[in-house]
């Protein structure tokens, strides 16, 4: 039998700050970026996760939170006005000239994002009306 591989405790965490974060399961609660980002510069400085992938990893769940037309329209907002901080983040990680382009893609993507309205909740709704 193999041994099961265990996560760090803030990986973990950090993990489950990002399915909180991009699932909006508790949108009033702006503070859960500020934890999120925390615990990444977390394992960015103590472990061996590297910079590059905990700042890339956090300004993609920012961006594809901000995009997702299911969730409310003020924590979309609230994710693409902080989606600068991962991305300045890279680019401070940015190291090799694939790196740097990788963050003027992902810069040119924050610059040309678009917010579309939100879905409204009653159009989520699964089902019949008659039911």
């Amino acid at each position: 039998m193999k041994p099961v591989v265990q996560e760090l405790p803030h990986l973990q965490n950090w993990r489950w700050l990002s399915r909180q974060i991009r699932c909006a399961l508790d949108p009033h609660e702006p503070r859960l970026i500020d934890h999120y980002f925390a615990e990444g510069r977390y394992l960015a400085r103590f472990t061996a996760v590297p910079r590059w992938t905990v700042a890339a990893t956090s300004f993609n769940l920012m961006l594809d939170t901000a995009t997702d037309q299911a969730l409310p329209w003020h924590w979309r907002c609230l994710c693409l006005d902080q989606a600068w901080r991962p991305l300045r983040d890279l680019r401070g990680a940015a190291f090799e000239p694939a790196q740097v382009r990788q963050w003027q893609h992902q810069a040119h993507r924050l610059a040309r994002c678009e917010l579309l309205p939100s879905i409204p909740l009653t159009d989520l709704l699964q089902g019949y009306s008659d039911e």
